[in-house]
């Protein structure tokens, strides 16, 4: 079932009233449906029509005691599957099912989907719901650029007429105003053969999700620094990379520093952006395959196709308490431990513009409506076969309260092989304690590796 909510006659007048290179905002009384029948970023507040997908009443933001104070907490782990999708079944559900979820289930023996009751988990401090209600009358795009100027922080279009405001509203989601993620990893072969490639924590800071009484020290010049630390394997443990992600990154370069162990100094890191493999997951994925899609959109055309209801996996914290050994199947991850529920997603298509150069000419990405957070993505190449699908487990962090996508999971269709990054297995953990801005300089990185 679909809920375009008349986006397609919304559209076509917007392209009627603005150029194509500038995209404004919502008038004051679509604003005020936010927090009424949509919630504070835009999502529909009600349930659907068989009470498959509940109302959203407020998400998860009651503290949940911890069995590992590391990891997210456990959520639902009383329910059993309402039912299983196998290659027995797949053809029922397939209107429900992003394109390469249905391969996997048709071509992977073995492979099903566990499918729970649905629980509208997803959560914001209200400073977050303030901005986003100012940003739908005031947030611009120019030339597929954020007019900072016009924007406050929190969701910039949570009432979105195109496919640009949809995908800068991943972009610029919340994603806590700090977070720490020490995860692993892993690779596995056609073959089966598993192998560890990288563990690394992940700190991150986004100056637009700071409180109100929180400065930013980059004035709004930048759209986060991440830095990325190295602990395996064994001889690259240690070695950093920082990352200062600007706000208009079509214009303005990312730069990037690395510092190695090996010759104990700082360097200028290569480019991280586009479709440049990504040295942490063996090639499997580019730079702009984080978070389901990262960085510049300046070479994609992007079309919002609407809202459908889809099975994601959603509520997935308590993967994290597998072994890794038991999560990481020779052909895909354990289907024992990854929660499916129903929810509503906003479909977004990329498709590659003409003269434009990309490994990736055609997306197709499935934004979580709750929490404006790619669960699933599907990839195809240049012969416009369907070439990788993802799965971006949302997980629940009431104490933030946040849901984010830790582990992601990337399947090669048509080598067979795929990777596992970042899961809190064996060890990892996620916390989201105040990070210090002075840690996020390349003066600070250099004299971070001297002992």
């Amino acid at each position: 079932m679909k809920y375009n909510n008349k986006i397609s006659l919304i559209a076509l007048c917007a392209a009627a009233v603005f150029p194509l290179h500038a995209l404004a905002a919502v008038s004051a009384s679509d604003a005020e449906r936010l927090g009424n029948d949509l919630t504070p970023v835009g999502a529909i507040k009600a349930g659907n029509a068989d009470g498959s997908i509940p109302a959203w009443t407020g998400g998860l933001t009651n503290s949940v005691a911890k069995e590992n104070p590391k990891l997210p907490p456990k959520l639902f782990s009383d329910e059993k599957p309402l039912f299983s999708i196998s290659a027995s079944n797949v053809d029922q559900y397939a209107s429900k099912l992003a394109v390469g979820t249905q391969q996997m289930l048709k071509n992977y023996p073995g492979y099903r989907l566990d499918v729970y009751p649905s629980h509208r988990t997803a959560a914001a401090p209200q400073f977050i719901y303030d901005r986003t209600k100012q940003n739908a009358t005031t947030t611009t795009l120019t030339n597929q650029v954020l007019n900072r100027e016009t924007y406050s922080g929190g969701i910039p279009f949570p009432i979105p007429q195109t496919g640009d405001e949809a995908i800068f509203n991943v972009q610029w989601n919340w994603r806590a105003s700090d977070s720490t993620v020490n995860g692993s990893t892993w690779f596995v072969s056609s073959s089966g053969k598993r192998a560890l490639t990288a563990g690394n924590i992940l700190e991150v800071t986004t100056p637009h999700g700071y409180p109100n009484d929180r400065k930013d020290p980059w004035e709004n010049k930048l759209w986060g620094a991440t830095l990325v630390t190295s602990t395996a394997p064994a001889y690259s443990a240690g070695e950093k990379q920082l990352v200062h992600a600007p706000n208009d990154q079509i214009n303005t370069s990312v730069n990037a520093w690395a510092y190695l162990t090996g010759q104990r100094r700082l360097r200028k890191a290569p480019n991280v952006q586009y479709d440049v493999p990504n040295n942490f997951s063996s090639g499997l994925t580019n730079f702009d395959d984080s978070w389901g899609f990262n960085g510049a959109p300046d070479r994609y055309q992007w079309k919002l196709v609407g809202k459908e209801e889809m099975y994601v996996p959603y509520n997935a914290n308590n993967m994290a308490y597998a072994s890794a050994k038991d999560l990481i199947g020779e052909k895909f991850v354990n289907p024992d431990f990854v929660r499916w529920e129903l929810h509503r997603v906003w479909v977004v298509e990329a498709t590659l513009k003409p003269g434009a150069r990309h490994v990736v000419p055609k997306r197709r990405m499935y934004i979580d409506e709750d929490s404006w957070t790619i669960v699933a993505s599907d990839l195809w190449d240049a012969k416009n076969q369907l070439w990788k699908t993802f799965q971006l487990p949302l997980m629940t962090f009431p104490e933030a309260p946040v849901n984010l996508t830790v582990p992601m999971f990337v399947y090669n269709l048509q080598a067979g092989d795929y990777t596992a990054m970042n899961i809190l297995n064996d060890g990892g953990e996620v916390n989201f304690k105040p990070l210090p801005s002075a840690m996020f300089t390349p003066q600070q990185l250099e004299r971070s590796g001297v002992r």
